[in-house]
């Protein structure tokens, strides 16, 4: 039995299903697989079963996991009780928005990893609700919130600075021209947006709904691909301010004079209150700390 196998198990059943657990972490499915059928022939039991779709628990595999929480838990206080350097080591997870990777980061995550060469980088991109989630169940070490606040209870969260949002458009689309643009501007317009449940988005939904204006939406996963279809006059998006600096400068995107509600988003670096802080991620809050904040 071994400790990635243990950690393989218990991320199969944090996020539900095999292939989750394998793009988590970094693994092929048939590796993970591979790990559970090397505890099951191990043990000389079977660790799931399956009902339809839904992935469930044996009763050895419910006894299998309390066990499996109490084992890693103690290899990781062992390294970091055996751990005597304050050297940054080991891995650090970090949850964060595609943007904010692209356009805050990379000198960050270049001098870091220049400075702590033996520590693991490891990025997870998605939305702020998903990173609460892999917070609480310790699956990520910090992350990148853009909020307009942290109020969770169980998690600390460190104000960085105020993320200007900006609604953009092509130069030829015919909101460009105008002085001022408001909610109603947007009727029976294509809206190109991030993913649902960017707070951004839910912004600028809410203030179109609640002002009765009936729009379209094609959702599309990677900002440049956003930026590219509506430079091409496909539509219009809500991005941070980072993300389009370089088109706006060029003049391949316009920022529309928006008139409705402001979108009040900032930037904050989260953790869990019970999280243990390593040197490395101590070390990472402190380089950002001093890099990047104004």
């Amino acid at each position: 039995m071994e400790i990635r196998q243990l950690k393989t198990f218990m991320n199969i059943v944090k996020l539900g299903n095999f292939v989750k657990a394998a793009q988590f972490l970094g693994y092929t499915q048939s590796t993970v697989t591979t790990h559970i059928q090397l505890l099951e022939k191990e043990l000389d039991t079977i660790l799931f079963e399956r009902f339809g779709h839904q992935l469930m628990l044996t009763t050895d595999g419910e006894r299998l996991y309390e066990y499996a929480e109490k084992i890693t838990k103690l290899a990781d206080d062992a390294k970091n009780a055996l751990c005597q350097s304050k050297i940054p080591v080991g891995p650090l997870v970090i949850g964060m928005p595609e943007s904010f990777c692209v356009y805050h980061l990379p000198d960050l995550l270049k001098e870091y990893s220049s400075l702590y060469p033996d520590v693991e980088l490891n990025f997870k991109f998605g939305i702020s609700n998903e990173f609460r989630n892999l917070l609480r169940k310790n699956m990520i070490d910090i992350a990148f919130f853009l909020e307009k606040n942290v109020t969770d209870s169980d998690l600390i969260g460190k104000f960085l600075w105020p993320e200007p949002i900006v609604i953009v458009v092509s130069p030829e689309h015919p909101l460009a021209k105008k002085e001022s643009v408001e909610a109603e501007d947007f009727h029976d317009q294509t809206l190109v947006l991030v993913e649902s449940g960017s707070n951004y988005r839910t912004a600028l939904e809410k203030g179109l709904e609640k002002a009765a204006v009936c729009f379209k939406i094609l959702e599309v996963c990677q900002i440049q691909t956003i930026k590219q279809l509506v430079s091409s006059s496909l539509g219009i998006t809500v991005l941070p301010l980072v993300a389009v600096k370089k088109e706006l400068d060029a003049g391949t995107l316009v920022a529309l004079p928006w008139q409705g509600p402001e979108f009040q988003i900032n930037t904050y670096l989260v953790y869990h209150k019970e999280k243990w802080l390593s040197h490395a991620i101590r070390s990472f809050i402190k380089l950002v700390q001093e890099r990047l904040v104004k």
